[in-house]
């Protein structure tokens, strides 16, 4: 895929970047509403998306355009699934569960296009509710329901435009996240493996609010598929 810059042209995980914006948008429909303010664009004061909320139907109707078939995983994983609210079990051992569903994810072949959006019941052992619903997004551009942290914010009009999309894949029994992270250009940070691994699956934090100046962008992680 080429897509034209001024008579140069993005790289195609650049012009899939691109296309995650537009499902970014698409989820909106779905998401419930926050009015916190550190939810807005950190550079205007404003929504970062501030056009028209598309209906509940453009999604399915898109997927089936691209031919991305909807993800069917009922068991929770946070490969196939982001977090939206937490309900808490009285048993703090309970692993996590999905109890209902905001929007149903998708995939392209082996590739994940995005997770689907739900709610889940968990123990206090396994994740602290609070921060797994609240805490900052990670690899997100934009949500309605909570704080997002993606590496095009903050940069002009035309640089923001130059960020990656990120590739995770499940295969030959694997599942591969951020497939073009490149480890060599990891910052120095204070995170340990399981928090570093945790933020890379999750995409947020589960336990610990870890901020949302973490730089986990280069991080890559394979594991068994369930």
């Amino acid at each position: 895929m080429r897509v034209p810059r001024e008579g140069n042209h993005y790289t195609a995980l650049e012009g899939m970047y691109a296309f995650s914006r537009i499902v970014d948008v698409l989820l909106s429909a779905f998401q419930p509403g926050n009015s916190d303010p550190q939810l807005l664009d950190w550079t205007s004061g404003k929504p970062w998306w501030r056009g028209t909320i598309p209906g509940t139907s453009a999604w399915p109707t898109f997927r089936a355009a691209i031919r991305a078939a909807p993800l069917a995983e009922s068991s929770f994983h946070p490969f196939f699934h982001e977090i939206v609210s937490v309900q808490v079990s009285d048993d703090a051992d309970e692993p996590p569960s999905v109890i209902g569903e905001f929007w149903p994810g998708a995939i392209v072949g082996s590739m994940l296009v995005a997770r689907a959006g739900v709610a889940i019941r968990a123990g206090a052992h396994h994740l602290d509710a609070d921060v797994a619903a609240r805490s900052a997004l990670y690899w997100a551009w934009w949500r309605c329901n909570r704080r997002v942290v993606d590496p095009s914010h903050g940069w002009g009009h035309n640089s923001q435009w130059s960020t990656d999309f990120r590739r995770d894949y499940i295969t030959e029994g694997n599942l591969y996240y951020n497939v073009d992270a490149d480890p060599s250009r990891q910052p120095d940070r204070d995170l340990n493996d399981a928090d570093r691994i945790d933020l890379l699956r999750y995409r947020c934090s589960i336990r610990t609010d870890l901020g949302a100046d973490q730089l986990p962008f280069d991080d890559t992680f394979v594991e068994p598929a369930p």
